[in-house]
């Protein structure tokens, strides 16, 4: 995996020498996962509720024009992705009440076709990610909440055994899959100012890939597995771009 993440680098930095335009962009991520039938199943009789996480969004850019209207656009960015669960007390969560996020870093190599008309843009393509750590699993108010996924065995699948109010667990990187193959599409508008370009764009990101190898909630009323649970954000991004100097 570590020799996949040094080739992406060489790459990434061997289209840097011949990339015509070389920027940095600076976005704020919303992320969360597309689940399966059976997740959304059982969040529903345990009454709780999906929600997005705030993150971060930073990188290098990188582009090389393929004709007038069409860049080559490269990106080399960290990006925090997530998911969030509120939990409501009913009798199936045994009045449980409690909040569960999950952190996740990633470096990405976003590789896309950006189409120009005039300072407008959209930009579509494939990434890769490569998952640096799952930071921290994060309950709030959460003694009942413990105690409920002990029960279910959730507890014990995360190696945690206890844990206070706020306090933050690394979670087995073993659980996780380490790579993320996903899709980017962006909206955005560039305008010249001085000797730069600055940006604005909005992005949605959708993985084609499970983030984890093991089920976070092995459903007591259900013979199924959730098995699909991919990551999804949105990013709002500003930037700039330099053209580079032509010798």
């Amino acid at each position: 995996m570590k020799k996949i993440v040094l080739i992406a680098l060489v790459l990434f930095l061997g289209f840097g020498v011949s990339a015509q335009t070389v920027g940095l962009r600076f976005g704020y991520n919303m992320s969360g996962l597309r689940i399966d039938d059976n997740f959304a199943d059982y969040l529903e009789m345990m009454d709780m509720n999906g929600k997005l996480t705030d993150g971060v969004n930073i990188g290098l850019v990188l582009e090389r024009p393929i004709n007038p209207k069409v860049d080559l656009h490269v990106e080399l960015n960290f990006a925090q992705k997530g998911s969030a669960l509120d939990m409501y007390a009913n009798e199936a969560n045994h009045g449980t009440s409690g909040h569960l996020q999950f952190n996740l870093n990633y470096f990405e190599l976003p590789i896309m076709a950006k189409i120009k008309f005039g300072p407008a843009y959209v930009a579509v393509g494939p990434h890769i990610g490569y998952l640096l750590n799952a930071q921290q699993i994060n309950f709030k108010e959460n003694t009942a909440l413990v105690a409920a996924l002990g029960e279910a065995g959730a507890a014990t699948a995360l190696g945690v055994t206890s844990l206070a109010n706020d306090e933050f667990v690394d979670m087995e990187m073993d659980n996780f899959n380490r790579f993320d193959f996903g899709g980017q599409f962006s909206l955005g508008a560039q305008v010249p100012v001085g000797p730069v370009k600055i940006f604005a764009e909005a992005r949605a990101t959708v993985a084609f890939t499970n983030w984890e190898t093991w089920n976070t909630m092995q459903p007591a009323a259900t013979d199924n597995e959730f098995d699909y649970k991919k990551n999804m954000a949105f990013t709002f991004a500003v930037g700039v771009l330099l053209n580079k100097s032509k010798k």
